[in-house]
């Protein structure tokens, strides 16, 4: 029978961990300003949407409810008026 091997685990010495720590902080750099890029893109986008909506939307003035009539009420019980 044949002895079943397995790779050993090697730990990376000093500078193999550097280099992957670099290249990791360099990854994460580049997704940050690219998500950062798209965040200002959606923004402007909604901005110019908001504005496109605005001018589309014709000027509305705001003009107040006729105010009921005040009647005055009984200052007794009901019904002994």
């Amino acid at each position: 029978m044949a002895k079943k091997e397995f790779p050993r685990f090697v730990t990376p010495d000093g500078a193999a961990r550097e280099a992957e720590a670099a290249k990791t902080t360099r990854l994460r750099a580049l997704r940050l300003a690219r998500e950062a890029e798209v965040a200002t893109e959606k923004k402007d986008a909604a901005e110019r949407e908001a504005a496109a909506k605005l001018a589309k939307s014709p000027a509305r003035r705001r003009v107040r409810a006729p105010q009921p009539a005040a009647t005055p009420e009984p200052l007794g019980p009901p019904g002994l008026t």
